[in-house]
């Protein structure tokens, strides 16, 4: 399924406008190193879905990073060639780490906006990228239907342990 091309929305178009494939800024929550103490980290964040729950719009963002890393290698989107970075609003080659992601309501604080539009998105994924955000989004959707499966499945098995031991 294409991700379909959209200008960069201005003010409060953009909360409507987001799709998967597009990069916004956002204080990402890290953890300071030195503290242990959560903080917020400005960073380039990929939407890697959108979705309504209780009449609220969400986005599930996948953290940015320029460091070269062999870590969650399965579920990450490069961007390195030039015309990638350019058409995401990249300064350098960028990896989204999916297994790194946040949900989060499109009115969070976080959610910087440029100073040039008014807007947090930087720009989207170029068409070339378009098929390995779709396998990534897979592979975290198979992910998270594995782990609640096998979430059940303990339930079930800490029922049956309990009505044995009753």
């Amino acid at each position: 399924m294409p991700i379909p091309d959209t200008a960069h929305p201005a003010n409060q178009d953009w909360k409507a406008s987001l799709t998967p494939g597009h990069v916004v800024r956002f204080r990402f929550p890290v953890v300071a190193e030195a503290s242990h103490q959560p903080v917020a980290k400005r960073r380039p964040c990929l939407v890697l879905e959108v979705f309504h729950l209780s009449g609220q719009r969400f986005v599930k963002l996948a953290y940015g990073t320029s460091a070269e890393t062999k870590a969650n290698k399965g579920c990450e989107v490069r961007v390195n060639q030039p015309d990638g970075c350019a058409a995401a609003g990249l300064d350098r080659p960028t990896r989204f780490v999916g297994a790194r992601s946040i949900i989060v309501s499109v009115a969070h604080p976080g959610f910087e906006a440029m100073p040039e539009t008014g807007s947090p998105i930087m720009g989207r994924l170029d068409a070339s990228l378009t098929g390995r955000l779709t396998v990534v989004r897979k592979r975290l959707r198979l992910g998270a239907t594995r782990a609640k499966t096998r979430s059940a499945g303990r339930k079930a098995q800490r029922t049956r342990t309990a009505n044995c031991n009753a």
